[in-house]
């Protein structure tokens, strides 16, 4: 049985914090399991008393850098959105959380933010929940899963505060549920990517453009990413683009075998998955990210970009335009009317151009690298982290 919550105050002037996704790392590597990873990093290191819920490939109770993952074996894996692990972690997790006092449940989705509200509900516990949204919530989503709309409805209705982490998330989840929340970034751990030692300039003869994310998922415009870098040969015919992440040999014979992509393939290299640590070179050796994507909730990649000093480029849509606010570090543009992603072949072209234009020389490689990270600053935990923890004091007072 949970203490009170005064008695627990009397105890420490900190709180204890469970952070609750469906998945985490190393088995998943997404934003939202980034978030986990860093924020209970951040909290320990200010004193909270942190647990972690997730799921894994087998249950276990493990110890990472001093912080307690409780991992629940993962069940009815499956692409299906009916019913899925998501949802069999939305009831497992109910009992769990009655066996450990907690004072704040912070969820990164409404799957353990609904299990965390049921459990209070069912077992009288005492501990506020924060859902924080890491997407951009529409209610045509929800229609063909009348189960997630259950979750859902019930998570903004009975949650103690609702995050949302970009001014685009918080209009469309006011507009499609008349439910008010708090725009709250993900803060990034910039110091990660930052330039330390003598990196590989990019040499502005031979610029490298670099897309991180997944290849196989149509929204984030890695073809007409490809179709952009066939223009951008034009001018510069030394350019070579690299995409890392997720994909498939079906996806990179579809891509390069399409007209408008031919002629640059052969300076079309794809990474592949790698892994978080080769991130930071990547970005170093690039003259500019480049995240085309529709439906970004944020874009951490182009936080991470900018705190490794390289401009970036993104789509004017979702939660991009709160990222590439200062033009000085990179350019937007406009996603024209699309569907499933950007056409905007010309529009994408004269933004990665633009932007390479400011990293001609010497002199504007480096004083752009200090305006990124500067802007990058903006999105620290050092910067943003503070804010989490006014939220928790409010709740609790």
């Amino acid at each position: 049985m949970q203490r009170s919550r005064e008695s627990r105050m009397t105890i420490k002037s900190k709180y204890a914090v469970a952070i609750a996704n469906p998945f985490v790392w190393p088995y998943v590597r997404r934003g939202a399991e980034r978030m986990l990873n860093d924020m209970a990093a951040y909290l320990k290191n200010r004193g909270y008393a942190v647990c972690v819920y997730a799921m894994a490939p087998q249950r276990e109770k493990e110890e990472r850098d001093g912080i307690t993952y409780f991992l629940t074996k993962e069940r009815f894996k499956s692409g299906k959105r009916q019913f899925n692990s998501c949802h069999y972690f939305a009831f497992a997790l109910q009992k769990i959380l009655r066996e450990k006092p907690l004072d704040i449940v912070h969820c990164l989705s409404y799957f353990d933010a609904y299990a965390a509200i049921k459990a209070r509900e069912r077992f009288r516990l005492d501990y506020k929940v924060v859902f924080q949204s890491g997407g951009i919530p529409v209610r045509q989503y929800f229609r063909a899963v009348p189960i997630d709309w259950f979750f859902f409805r019930k998570v903004i209705r009975k949650a103690d505060a609702v995050l949302v982490v970009s001014r685009f998330a918080q209009e469309k989840l006011k507009q499609d549920f008349s439910c008010e929340s708090e725009v709250m970034p993900p803060p990034v751990a910039v110091e990660s990517f930052w330039r330390k030692g003598p990196d590989t300039e990019p040499n502005p003869a031979e610029p490298k453009i670099l897309f991180v994310g997944d290849v196989t998922e149509h929204r984030k415009g890695a073809q007409v990413l490809c179709k952009a870098f066939a223009e951008v040969k034009k001018v510069y015919s030394k350019a070579t683009l690299h995409l890392s992440g997720k994909i498939n040999q079906t996806v990179i014979s579809n891509l390069l075998k399409e007209k408008d992509i031919r002629s640059a393939a052969d300076d079309i290299h794809f990474l592949g998955l790698g892994t978080v640590g080769q991130l930071p070179s990547l970005y170093r050796s690039a003259s500019v990210t480049v995240l085309p994507a529709v439906w970004e909730a944020f874009g951490l990649v182009l936080v991470e970009s900018l705190a490794a000093g390289t401009p970036i480029v993104g789509v004017n849509h979702g939660g991009i335009p709160d990222i590439i606010s200062d033009r000085a570090v990179g350019s937007l543009f406009e996603p024209a009317p699309f569907q499933e992603q950007t056409l905007n072949v010309k529009g994408l072209t004269r933004a990665i151009l633009k932007t390479l234009q400011t990293v001609q020389t010497k002199e504007q490689i480096r004083r752009t690298q200090k305006l990124c990270g500067r802007h990058a600053d903006k999105f620290s935990w050092s910067a943003l982290g503070p804010s989490y923890e006014n939220l928790y004091q409010r709740l609790m007072n």
